[in-house]
């Protein structure tokens, strides 16, 4: 099932941020209250196909943010032979 696009950004908020309130707000204006914002949020992450949504999202993030096996090869050859010189911003 699709999500939609509320739900999407509510989603995309929560990855970034982790919670549930303020993701909630920011993807429903409409909404004040924080329990209010906090028990609908909630029961969004009840539905699979948000659920699958940000568990892939995250999957995507980890993958990004972790060096791959060439990467670390690359960095030890070009220190090993000297080539890597460390840069310290001033």
């Amino acid at each position: 099932m699709k999500l939609t696009e509320k739900q999407m950004r509510f989603a995309d908020e929560y990855v970034k941020s982790g919670n549930i309130s303020a993701a909630y707000k920011i993807s429903y204006p409409n909404v004040k209250k924080d329990s209010a914002a906090r028990s609908s949020g909630s029961r969004l992450l009840t539905k699979a196909n948000v659920r699958q949504y940000i568990e892939e999202r995250l999957e995507e993030l980890t993958k990004e943010s972790i060096a791959e096996q060439d990467e670390i090869l690359q960095f030890l050859t070009s220190v090993m032979r000297g080539e890597y010189t460390e840069q310290i911003p001033v």
